[in-house]
């Protein structure tokens, strides 16, 4: 279940579209060591979909993900995509080596092959770190690891069945200090006291069975189990089961209506890392049933949620039904589309979701986490596409969410003692502040394809967020924007330039007189890169990463590390 605390994610760097968005696809930077979903209405029995869809040719070798909330779905199937993605074009092994300036090697190998006729094997290694410290601040670095293998195979009639596993390993080393500010010379030993390595490694396993069967009248089964454990933290299992029924009860036979029930459950087990001092077990489930009917004009979902979860803490409420309700309008031959929509429900806010959000979270974090309730949903908006030449969306978004998770600095005081020498404490980790929250955003997303060799991507969010009881909501930009250039100069050679902008962001520290409100340095990131194709299995790149050299901080006390330079090559055989 996907959580809505920071809307999405948008990573800087490289290759064909040094790129900036994170989509629900295989990408390279931000390796997802998942099985993709299948889509029935594109398979047989006899021919099972790959383990992958083969990657967009992005990586982040960044030490930290900056968090955008842009990405709004393109009308389908109208997105579209410049010459050059045939540099990406599916192969059975993809290989990427690169080396970045302080000896950063970025390394990615995928596998996608057909083992018999109804067998098919995904294989993933994912590889990026730090060799020589980073030294904005203090000494400093990072590595990240992944590694996983998935199975598909189509042998049940009617059924295709997907399963695999994968390891994580995750370190980040960043001290969160400006050691300029302190008067006095502080040894290795003290700074490694106060700002202690985290690592987390984390192993999972998935298995799903869908239906292939699209004939109506029968029913169809989507299902999965997946299981993760973040070593020594934390133990979850989900398990989701939707069932469906189409047939024409009415109207046109070529858009039958369709009726069904989507149940899910979740199990989260999590304890502290010192003595096991915090230990929560907590079960969360949902009930929903919907129907759905549609035809050249019109889609429209009716639903209702329930859900809700066990009582772990003094909340008095732990069960509640939510709207599920959706519809579009289509004109113009299906180039318009006006939509509108009402949501909510419960989530749990599981520690590793927050470890994946910011790493700079204090490793001895309460675990005894809320579970997150958006009262009230509302998304609404219009989607176009113009003469297959500009493709839009501009979108409107209500949030009422009770129990909202924001991040807030902490002093090593309060869970390491503060090195002989300091005199105040240091501001090295974050940890949660709950608050109910209410969230106005404004969402535009345009792009533009310009004769056949130029893509321009645009994109601007405004997000009012009014905490209750915080004075802001700490963190979370008020204003983003971000503009991503594709130039195909020809067959061989691709350029592309990105720009982020971030803006309105504030944290909340504790000084003499007690807590004060920092504004946060705003955001300038632009980036530079380029492929050259030196033949069909050989293309080389290059990358150009904050070329202004800004040391913005993403939380108070981590800066962004400045300029720096990426190349390598990409390999398909």
């Amino acid at each position: 279940m996907k959580r809505y605390i920071i809307i999405l994610s948008l990573a800087l760097l490289a290759l064909t579209a040094f790129g900036q968005h994170d989509e629900q696809v295989t990408v390279e930077g931000k390796y997802r060591p998942k099985v993709n979903k299948v889509n029935k209405l594109q398979l047989t029995p006899e021919t099972p979909q790959p383990s992958y869809n083969f990657p967009s040719s992005e990586v982040n070798p960044k030490e930290a993900k900056q968090k955008f909330a842009l990405d709004l779905e393109k009308i389908a199937p109208t997105a579209f995509a410049s010459k050059n993605d045939k540099l990406v074009t599916p192969t059975q092994n993809f290989l990427m080596a690169g080396m970045g300036t302080r000896i950063s090697p970025l390394f990615l190998y995928k596998h996608n092959s057909m083992l018999t006729k109804t067998l098919g094997l995904g294989v993933g290694i994912k590889h990026n770190s730090s060799w020589l410290n980073i030294k904005d601040y203090a000494p400093s670095g990072y590595m990240n690891n992944a590694f996983d293998i998935n199975l598909t195979t189509s042998k049940f009639d009617g059924f295709q069945m997907d399963g695999g596993v994968y390891y994580k390993n995750d370190m980040y080393h960043f001290y969160g200090l400006n050691l300029a500010e302190f008067p006095v010379t502080l040894t290795e030993d003290q700074i490694e006291q106060a700002c202690p390595r985290q690592t987390y490694n984390t192993i999972g396993a998935h298995l799903g069975l869908t239906s292939t069967t699209t004939r109506v009248g029968e029913l169809s089964h989507d299902a999965h189990l997946d299981y993760f454990y973040m070593l020594d933290r934390e133990h979850n299992i989900d398990f989701g089961y939707k069932l469906g029924y189409a047939n024409n009860l009415w109207g046109d036979k070529s858009h039958p209506q369709n009726v069904g029930l989507d149940l899910g459950f979740q199990y989260d087990y999590c304890m502290g890392q010192v003595d096991n001092l915090f230990v929560v077990d907590r079960i969360w489930f949902k009930v929903n049933p919907f129907f759905e009917m549609s035809n050249e004009f019109y889609r429209l979902h009716l639903g209702v949620r329930l859900d809700g979860t066990t009582k772990y803490t003094d909340e008095d409420s732990f069960l509640a039904v939510r709207p599920d309700l959706s519809g579009s309008l289509f004109v113009l031959d299906k180039k318009l589309e006006f939509y509108a929509g009402l949501n909510g429900g419960r989530q749990l806010l599981r520690f590793s979701d927050v470890v994946n959000d910011n790493p700079f979270v204090s490793p001895e974090i309460n675990p005894s986490l809320c579970t997150q309730n958006v009262k009230l949903g509302f998304d609404g908006g219009v989607r176009t596409n113009i003469a297959e030449i500009v493709d839009m969306h501009l979108g409107v978004r209500y949030r009422h969410t009770e129990n909202d998770a924001l991040y807030n600095q902490l002093p090593v005081s309060m869970y390491f003692p503060i090195p002989e020498g300091f005199e105040i404490p240091i501001w090295n980790s974050c940890d949660l502040v709950y608050d109910e929250t209410q969230t106005v955003s404004v969402l535009a997303n345009v792009r533009m394809k310009l004769r056949n060799s130029l893509t321009a991507d645009m994109g601007f969010a405004y997000n009012n967020c009014k905490p209750t009881h915080e004075e802001y909501a700490w963190y979370r930009p008020t204003t983003e924007g971000k503009l991503k250039l594709t130039y195909d100069v020809n067959d061989k050679l691709a350029l592309n330039t990105a720009f982020l902008y971030q803006g309105g962001r504030y944290g909340r520290l504790l000084g003499a007189d007690g807590f004060y409100v920092e504004a946060l340095k705003d955001v300038y990131d632009l980036s530079l890169g380029a492929d050259y194709k030196i033949n069909d299995q050989v293309t080389a790149f290059a990358l150009l990463d904050n070329v202004a050299h800004q040391k913005y901080q993403l939380y108070y006390n981590y800066p962004v590390t400045g300029i720096q330079f990426f190349a390598g090559v990409k390999l398909r055989f």
